[in-house]
């Protein structure tokens, strides 16, 4: 197959050209937006169209009504189907803070698609966030279910290996820094969220592996006063420190367009990924209520929110139109808001080989979309799944 006339988004720029795959894989990138005449070779032109790296989301929940706590094949697939039509080739499942046992019975339940396709994105690894959390900043998390890390519970969570590409732990309760570091050995992501952690505890949290921050601004401490002397928060420490990679839900809801410039302004460009942390509500009709895992939420214009008021409840967000929000209302390049959903997400779960970028030899996971990020066609391993 032979994809024309496209405008191919590359790492670090925008270029008119072509793209030819074989075999699953990209076996080239032309600057000629014309194709190679060659006998039995399909040709889709694009006419003008984008062309970029299919998006890879770390850090989603479900869609539909679906949830990956409900440990069922079937609302896998409705939630990857659901999330290819807006451009994510690969994502990660994401728990919920739960009973040691139905954490376990997710993690089995998907085992044997890890790294498969079921006719939408391919499920590439669990996102484990909490139970290990702290409940004053649970969120739309059941504070009922957040607790102290211990051996004992994260052991068997740790046994399904590569399996789980990151957890969201809170750095300051009692052996953290222990659950990091075993995260760490696994090639697992250490992810600070749903914190109330100050200095004292992230610094000792960073020298044992703390590499991420779970949806940055949100369910973590900011600046502390004790007395006439302060102290940076989660956020704080996030922002100074380049170790640490920042997720963004960017749907200008969760993280307003002046503090998502912020974050921009603060980290390099290869230490933001944007992720959807869509929940249940993505797909659903303003209104419509829902639960997390025994918090009632409900689904608004923009977001979703917890029923009482409280909070946000995750996002109704595709990764196509958390693209589109960073460019339009935080200002950021069309070529660097896809490099944060592409090829950083695919580098902090050590897939970056494989997918995250039109280059030669990579899967030809592609996205296609117009200038109103209205995605046209979405391509898994060169076999195209979705065409609008």
């Amino acid at each position: 197959m032979e994809i024309t006339n496209a405008r191919l988004i590359l790492p670090d720029s925008i270029e008119r050209g072509s793209l030819s795959i074989r075999n699953g894989r990209i076996q080239k990138i032309s600057k000629s937006a014309r194709a190679a005449t060659k006998a039995n070779v399909e040709c889709i032109n694009l006419r003008g169209g984008f062309l970029a790296p299919g998006f890879v989301d770390i850090h989603i929940h479900g869609a539909l009504g679906r949830d990956t706590m409900e440990a069922d094949p079937d609302a896998f697939r409705q939630i990857t189907e659901f999330h290819l039509k807006g451009g994510t080739t690969s994502l990660t499942l994401t728990t919920l803070s739960a009973s040691q046992k139905d954490i376990l019975k997710t993690l089995k339940a998907i085992k044997p698609f890890h790294n498969k396709s079921m006719g939408g994105s391919r499920i590439v690894g669990v996102h484990v966030e909490g139970p290990f959390i702290n409940k004053v900043r649970a969120g739309a998390q059941n504070p009922d279910y957040c607790r102290n890390p211990t051996a004992k519970e994260w052991g068997p969570i740790l046994k399904y290996g590569k399996l789980i590409t990151q957890m969201t732990l809170a750095p300051e309760l009692p052996r953290a820094n222990t659950l990091i570091k075993a995260l760490r050995k696994n090639g697992s992501i250490a992810s600070g969220g749903h914190t109330d952690a100050v200095e004292k505890d992230l610094f000792p949290a960073l020298k044992s592996g703390l590499n991420q921050s779970t949806h940055t601004f949100n369910a973590m401490s900011g600046l502390v006063k004790k007395g006439p002397y302060r102290s940076a928060g989660m956020l704080e420490f996030a922002l100074a420190h380049d170790a640490i990679t920042c997720e963004l839900i960017a749907d200008g809801q969760h993280v307003p367009p002046v503090l998502m410039r912020m974050l921009f302004n603060a980290k390099p460009r290869d230490k933001v990924v944007i992720i959807t942390d869509a929940t249940k509500g993505a797909g659903l009709r303003t209104g419509t209520k829902f639960e997390m895992y025994g918090v009632a939420a409900r689904v608004t214009k923009t977001t979703a929110e917890v029923v009482d008021g409280r909070g946000l409840a995750g996002s109704t967000l595709t990764m196509i139109r958390a693209v589109q929000t960073a460019v339009e209302q935080a200002n950021v390049p069309l070529v660097d808001a896809v490099y944060m959903s592409t090829l950083n997400p695919a580098r902090q779960i050590g897939r970056a080989k494989e997918f995250g970028s039109l280059k030669k030899g990579k899967r030809a996971d592609l996205v296609w979309f117009d200038n109103k990020f209205k995605v046209k066609g979405v391509w898994l391993e060169g076999k195209m799944l979705h065409r609008a």
